[in-house]
């Protein structure tokens, strides 16, 4: 197990390095490509690849959990004919989901958006497809505890898609422009097949729904849990607009949004990193390491939440309108809500985690409901008095709700401390005395760094995090030891 710990930690090094890679991708993309392309080729595309999205997420039956779920039993028994067998039905079923989601992709572009080539329509209906292929493959590496080519999926495709799209566009327009995200996708899908081959047979490929549906059931709620979560993500412009006709609002609500989902997105990454070990940890009866190991990743991601507000108190109102313009200035208030959001963002993953982990899926599907029910329920007061503001802080008491609800639900299963998740935030409000102290922004710059040095020296001082921890973490980075794969262990 301690092998078993230090792939998992090397792991979540690698996928914290792999979102900074991510996030300059993204930077990157946001000012070349909708310059490049112009308000009405950008407008044409964000809307074919907002689509193609929707249906991709419509025919995921919960791979990810599903995978990071039964694949660490699977492999803990040293049953490789079984977890072949399981992955490839799942590639059968994501191969038929996947063909129907295209159809259904192009039948409905081609009625409602008739003003566009039918070419490409076809080309977008053709990523739904080869994503599809490519997906099963990606998640198979999660079960695997090799979460770190499980995040290379991401990676991959921004990097390639930004090349090819950019490529694209300047030799044949549009239609280039779609080619290029169906190459990145054919990419993706050839490194997650060379990848994953020992596991692949075309011979085994084969869909019995009778044998997938325990599989299945399981996956079915956090499918729907995740289109909920999904819902709530997507509506806020929506709520925004319908109070709003001016679009500045919207546009506040949105960029600042899309700022909180840059670092939000990287927590449910990071936790269910840990899903294959913690797995293994519960199948073989040591549910109190089970219980410090939920500790030590609240507490950990709590500090890095207390950085983020931070970050957004002392410098957002230098960062944002040197990004986006001086007309941005509000998008920085609106980061306030949203960076608090971390915090219970933070446990809602990882109770979500331990759903997967206890097989409790309806636990987690219960709170999405209430994240989308208290968004829109608070949201439009909120939104009616205080504009784009308000939608942020609705965010904020959603997620809030609904990971009181998660939490106290899974603690039943595993009563984990939430003191060190809670001495994390309070150490970080005794620093609130330096915002009253913002000047130029180089000053600001200063006072971040003399925050980061104290938070850093007190959480040490008290122990919420030790330096043993940070030694074990390191080590395990830096550590080239692996677990044998599959063929290793077969023989």
């Amino acid at each position: 197990m301690i092998n078993e710990a230090q792939t998992v930690l090397r792991n979540v090094g690698l996928l914290i390095a792999q979102r900074g890679i991510f996030a300059l991708s993204s930077f990157l993309f946001a000012i070349l490509v909708p310059r490049m392309m112009g308000p009405g080729n950008y407008g044409r595309y964000a809307l074919l690849f907002s689509l193609a999205t929707w249906f991709i997420m419509l025919r995921d039956p919960g791979l990810n959990q599903i995978m990071g779920r039964f694949i660490p039993q699977l492999r803990l028994q040293g049953d490789w004919e079984r977890l072949r067998k399981l992955f490839n039905n799942l590639l059968a079923l994501c191969l038929v989901g996947g063909t129907l989601a295209a159809i259904l992709y192009f039948l409905l572009t081609s009625l409602w958006l008739t003003d566009l080539d039918l070419f490409l329509l076809a080309t977008m209906a053709s990523t739904v497809v080869v994503r599809a292929c490519s997906h099963p493959f990606f998640s198979l590496f999660l079960g695997l505890n090799q979460a770190a080519r499980w995040g290379m999926n991401d990676i991959i495709y921004r990097w390639a898609s930004l090349a090819f799209l950019i490529v694209g566009f300047y030799m044949a327009g549009l239609q280039g422009a779609c080619l290029g995200l169906l190459m990145a996708e054919l990419i993706v899908l050839s490194v997650g097949v060379w990848w994953g081959r020992s596991h692949f047979s075309w011979s085994k490929i084969r869909l019995d729904i009778s044998y997938l549906m325990p599989y299945l059931r399981f996956g079915f709620f956090f499918y729907v849990s995740h289109l909920m979560i999904a819902a709530s993500y997507h509506s806020g412009a929506v709520l925004v607009r319908f109070f709003y006709s001016d679009y500045v609002q919207v546009g506040y609500f949105g960029l600042a949004f899309s700022a909180f989902l840059t670092a939000a997105i990287a927590i449910p990454q990071l936790t269910l990193a840990f899903a294959p070990f913690m797995t293994t940890l519960l199948d073989q009866g040591k549910t109190e390491e089970l219980c410090q190991w939920t500790e030590h990743l609240i507490k950990w991601l709590a500090a890095a939440g207390v950085l983020a507000v931070f970050g957004v108190l002392l410098l957002g109102n230098d960062l944002i309108p040197l990004m986006l313009g001086k007309t941005y200035r509000p998008v920085a208030i609106n980061l306030l809500p949203l960076s608090l959001a971390l915090f219970p963002f933070v446990l809602n993953n990882v109770a979500t985690l331990l759903t997967l982990i206890y097989n409790r899926p309806k636990v987690a599907l219960v709170a999405a409901g209430i994240r989308l029910a208290a968004f829109w329920i608070f949201g439009f007061p909120f939104v009616a008095w205080w504009g784009s503001f308000g939608g942020c802080l609705a965010v904020l008491v959603a997620s809030s709700l609904s990971a009181v609800y998660s939490t106290r639900r899974m603690r039943e299963s595993t009563p984990y401390s939430l003191q060190k998740w809670l001495l994390a935030i309070g150490l970080g409000v005794l620093f609130l005395p330096l915002v009253w102290l913002r000047s130029t922004w180089m000053v600001n710059l200063a006072l971040y760094g003399l925050f980061i040095l104290g938070y850093m020296i007190l959480l040490l001082f008290l122990r919420v995090i030790t330096t043993g921890e940070m030694r074990i973490f390191w080590q395990a980075i830096r550590s080239r030891q692996k677990i044998p794969d599959s063929r290793f262990q077969e023989k």
